[in-house]
């Protein structure tokens, strides 16, 4: 067993940055952990977009997209489900895109 094991969901990897770790609770009270890995924007709307770390290994690596809403009352971020499979696949696009950009300019950068 690895000593890598985080405090926050209990599973082994390296939690370097604990505040991208959320615990997400479904209505019917199941619970699923995942690391947030961006937020893009889709028609003024911002959406999440995580990863699953689940010990299924059916469930490894999913992806999970969220609209975020802002509670101005509350100042912060809720996560609520997005059921539109367009938005979802706009969303995770938009991911793909600006990851790619990203790794992008890193090789740019190395070349230099």
């Amino acid at each position: 067993m690895s000593d890598n094991k985080c405090n926050g969901c209990g599973h082994e990897h390296d939690c370097e940055d604990m505040g991208s770790i959320i615990e997400l609770t479904g209505e019917n009270g199941d619970t699923l952990n995942v690391e947030f890995l961006a937020s893009v924007q889709i028609d003024e709307q911002e959406y999440a977009i995580m990863q699953t770390l689940e010990d299924d290994d059916e469930d490894e690596g999913n992806i999970v997209i969220m609209r975020m809403e802002y509670d101005d009352d509350e100042d912060e971020y809720y996560l609520i489900a997005e059921d539109d499979q367009e938005i979802m696949e706009r969303a995770f696009e938009a991911f793909k895109d600006s990851a790619f950009d990203l790794f992008e300019e890193d090789d740019y950068e190395e070349e230099e």
